[in-house]
């Protein structure tokens, strides 16, 4: 069997619409109960941007056409499943570099590719996930390759079951998943990845139930849109294209769109170069574009005329203040961190992050998020906060690719970032500056308090569908029909000898009269513990909690 560009293009296209038919289901499969699984939604945004890249390529090489397929997820990846995604797609790449006919064999050495790089990528590798049911299934192809039978659909669709009889086993392998009742995420949505691929190699192609496909990737730039005067906006035109090009100065050339304006991403490699920017003279971009090759893809809007799509004000005028106060000299250390929540990005700013990306549980930030917040600081040396452990991988792989000096602090909660940037020593060097932020994390103590989507167990104790849960890092601690005592309990959970301090960063849903009567019942209650509440504005958690 051979398979041409449009033949890819369509078991792509069968792999997105089957994982988006049933991404919510994935979502469902979290292991807490909670509302922020986006398992589904992760690999859902990170799949669609590899089929959006291998659309827009001139490639028809299937070596080639799967290289753009890595290229694409890798900047669309997502949350800890997408990164993982993106890098089974890498091995699917380098599996499939020199391949001439789809054979049982060759299939089984592009999947063993694929399995041995995603275990690559992940420092400590944990049976019964995404990475099992890879390997499982490689290992399937590998011995069933070596049968005599060459019908290339029959052994798909042996290779598929053996998959899915994978997945039905890692509850069996994680502990969690069976007390859950469940299987493993990240695991189901790679198989119905592999389903939509193999449905469409056999000439019935999955046809999307939700019109999703056709829709553009989010944006992860707004937290909430503010009607803009025209007067806001110096640079007018929003303008993007391609060059396809023989040329590797993409420094050069972004330099000498510089002074055309402001919110510029130039980023390339392999013989594309992409760029955006805001501008008032978009042909004077595209007369310099030009002198590198041809180019495509071309988009100009007047964003005078469309105010919904420009960025945020606050965010034209800090880069607006940053072109004014230091144009041309680089600073030496610049900070991006995640948020979710007007209250908790004020806070971020207020304590010198430079770029506040909006994002976390239920809207992780992909990989080309880190990659434009990292270009727009002129910096010497720039620190990650993804203050998720579900954007750490994302964020580390943004450092990976990155031209410039990127450093990732771990932090796994808003409270934690906001600790490591109040450790912060602007006289200290760049090795003491992240020594100091890695510590202050580990010495901040986080919860949260949200609530169930659904009945389960956990632990021999039944949480009902709409209880509060409070949770202390990665585990429910208390749960009730009563926020304040549900929360209360949680931050008895949380307290030790020589806490002095407890922060609470209340949500959207909370309102400030309650928050007021939870510090009073707190201090009452913890009289050696200083107690702050703060209006964190963010959606699903009612309380984020801190102790220190």
């Amino acid at each position: 069997m051979r398979i041409e560009k449009n033949k890819f293009i369509e078991v792509l296209q069968s792999s997105v619409n089957n994982l988006l038919n049933h991404k919510e289901e994935v979502n469902a499969l979290n292991v807490f109960p909670v509302p922020d699984g986006d398992t589904g939604t992760n690999m859902s945004l990170t799949i669609k941007s590899a089929l959006e890249e291998v659309k827009r390529s001139v490639e028809n090489d299937l070596g080639k056409l799967a290289k753009d397929t890595a290229r694409g997820s890798l900047m669309g990846a997502r949350g800890n499943s997408g990164v993982i995604l993106s890098q089974y797609f890498r091995g699917l790449a380098e599996g499939s570099a020199d391949l001439k006919n789809f054979t049982p064999a060759e299939v089984a050495h592009v999947l063993t590719q694929a399995s041995k790089t995603t275990y690559n990528a992940v420092m400590k590798p944990t049976e019964g996930t995404i990475l099992t049911v890879g390997r499982e299934t490689a290992e399937f192809a590998n011995r069933f390759s070596k049968k005599e039978s060459t019908d290339i659909l029959l052994f798909l669709g042996e290779v598929l079951e053996a998959g899915k009889k994978s997945l039905a086993n890692t509850p069996n392998l994680l502990p969690v998943l069976k007390e859950a009742k469940v299987v493993d995420a990240g695991g189901q949505g790679l198989i119905y990845i592999l389903e939509g691929a193999y449905l469409a190699l056999k000439g019935q192609g999955v046809q999307s139930l939700t019109g999703e496909e056709a829709k553009d990737l989010p944006s992860q730039k707004v937290s909430s849109r503010e009607k803009i005067s025209t007067d806001d906006i110096q640079f007018g035109y929003c303008t993007e294209f391609m060059i396809q090009t023989e040329s590797n100065d993409v420094d050069g050339f972004r330099n000498k769109l510089k002074p055309l304006g402001d919110c510029l991403l130039v980023v390339g490699g392999e013989g594309i170069i992409k760029t955006h920017i805001h501008t008032n003279h978009p042909g004077k971009a595209l007369e310099y574009a030009v002198e590198l090759g041809q180019l495509k893809d071309i988009k100009i809007d007047n964003m005078r005329f469309q105010h919904e799509e420009v960025l945020l004000k606050d965010e034209l005028e800090e880069m607006r203040s940053q072109q004014v106060e230091s144009p041309q000299e680089d600073k030496d250390y610049g900070f991006v961190a995640v948020s979710m929540g007007e209250g908790l990005s004020e806070i971020f700013k207020e304590i010198q992050v430079d770029q506040v990306i909006f994002g976390g549980q239920t809207m992780n930030p992909s990989t080309q998020d880190f990659v434009k917040s990292i270009q727009a600081i002129p910096a010497k040396t720039i620190y990650l906060l993804p203050n998720n452990s579900n954007i750490i991988m994302a964020a580390e792989q943004a450092a990976e690719i990155s031209e410039k000096d990127v450093h990732v602090i771990p932090s796994k909660t808003v409270p934690q970032g906001i600790a490591a940037m109040l450790a912060f020593n602007e006289e200290s060097d760049p090795h003491e500056v992240e020594e100091a932020m890695t510590q202050a994390i580990q010495e901040i103590r986080s919860g949260s308090v949200t609530y169930a989507v659904r009945d389960t167990t956990i632990k021999n104790q039944e949480i009902k569908k709409g209880n509060f849960i409070g949770l202390y890092e990665k585990e429910i601690t208390s749960f009730g029909d009563d926020l304040e005592e549900t929360t209360i309990q949680l931050i008895r959970d949380m307290a030790f000898d020589d806490a002095y301090m407890v922060t609470i960063y209340y949500g959207e849903d909370v309102d400030i009269q309650d928050a007021e009567d939870l510090k009073a019942k707190l201090e009452e209650e913890f009289e050696d513990l200083d107690v702050d509440i703060i209006p964190g504005g963010q959606p699903l958690y009612y309380y984020l909690v801190s102790i220190e």
